[in-house]
């Protein structure tokens, strides 16, 4: 009677062992999915910011008739992106001119940066997680020919 109580122990044993490694591992995974999909919607988030940004700076005002200036679309971008929860993104908006025969079309680059933390913070105990996102749009002035 005793060997069958000290075998069905040991079992019950190695079962929480397996379980606590199982377990340990699973949620792992489930952390590292959380992350990729962070990571993937903070970069979709930063290209849409610029989007955004882009086609607010290639539309002239209403009030004046003229392209809002590189703090209008600057304002406009971080606005975007303190509605949807991001802090601390750098903007660069760029006049892009392209020459064709002889006509001249202007365009407006919208650049934006964030630096990317992490979800967990699995990766920043070790500090090799550091990384910074960035999404960019490219439009035509509306008043360009």
């Amino acid at each position: 009677m005793s060997e069958t109580v000290t075998a069905h122990s040991k079992q019950s044993g190695t079962m929480l062992i397996e379980a606590a490694i199982v377990l340990s591992l699973l949620l792992f995974m489930i952390f590292g999915i959380m992350e990729y999909a962070r990571f993937l919607q903070v970069q979709q988030t930063l290209t849409d910011a610029a989007r955004e940004g882009a086609r607010f700076g290639v539309a002239p005002t209403r009030q004046t008739a003229t392209l809002p200036g590189a703090s209008e679309i600057d304002s406009a971008v971080q606005n975007f992106l303190q509605s949807a929860g991001i802090s601390g993104g750098t903007v660069t908006v760029t006049p892009v001119n392209i020459v064709t025969g002889t006509v001249t079309t202007q365009f407006r680059n919208i650049h934006v940066e964030v630096p990317y933390s992490l979800l967990t913070g699995l990766g920043g105990w070790f500090g090799v997680f550091q990384v910074t996102l960035s999404g960019e749009a490219l439009m035509r002035n509306e008043t360009s020919p």
